[in-house]
């Protein structure tokens, strides 16, 4: 990586050698979304969130996608994404720059494990870990995401391990651009990635 002449740091990062932020840009949703017409043929609202899951899945698969040769000890699930936030107001909370790192530092082509893991640890019920152990802040970024996790989670069968492999990454974030609260700051670090089930 590209560093600047006059700093220690990586190009595009910042004192703390984190990324800088992209600017959102993205879809907005709000869960009153799901009471509109693209929904309307959903009989609860876990049927309209496997909808939406779907119509997110056709937009991100890509044909290499099933050209690609998988292990014949792998069963390929899906793609799904995951974020870890950090927000601050300034002169008043810290940033959390060590758990900033712990997912700055995931790159394309890691391989994250996920584990069942006590509801005290982790609201959801489960875990994405390091090939060493550590854990990291990630969860599910949609509600689409954690079903799709929860449900293969519960078809893994003895011996099985659900792996997830890093498609991409991104930072997004912004500082002192929300009007009605100047001094907020906020990051969001989402990972796409492609879940197979391991034997």
């Amino acid at each position: 990586m590209a560093r600047n002449a006059e700093s220690d740091e990586p190009e595009g990062a910042d004192e703390f050698g984190l990324p800088r932020p992209q600017q959102y840009e993205g879809p907005y949703f709000d869960v009153r979304d799901y009471l509109g017409e693209a929904y309307a043929e959903a009989k609860s609202l876990e049927e309209a969130i496997e909808m939406r899951g779907a119509d997110a899945f056709a937009q991100e698969v890509d044909p290499a996608d099933f050209l690609e040769e998988a292990s014949p000890d792998e069963t390929r699930l899906g793609i799904a994404e995951l974020w870890a936030e950090s927000t601050w107001h300034e002169g008043a909370s810290s940033r959390d720059v060590e758990r900033e790192r712990a997912v700055a530092a995931i790159q394309e082509g890691d391989i994250l494990e996920v584990q069942r893991c006590p509801t005290e640890q982790s609201g959801y019920g489960y875990v994405f870990i390091l090939t060493d152990g550590t854990v990291l802040p990630y969860t599910p970024f949609h509600d689409y995401d954690d079903q799709f996790f929860r449900r293969a989670i519960d078809g893994c069968r003895d011996g099985e391990r659900l792996v997830c492999r890093v498609r991409s990454v991104v930072c997004h974030g912004g500082d002192h651009d929300v009007p009605v609260d100047s001094d907020f700051c906020w990051r969001v670090y989402s990972c796409k990635v492609t879940v197979v089930r391991r034997r």
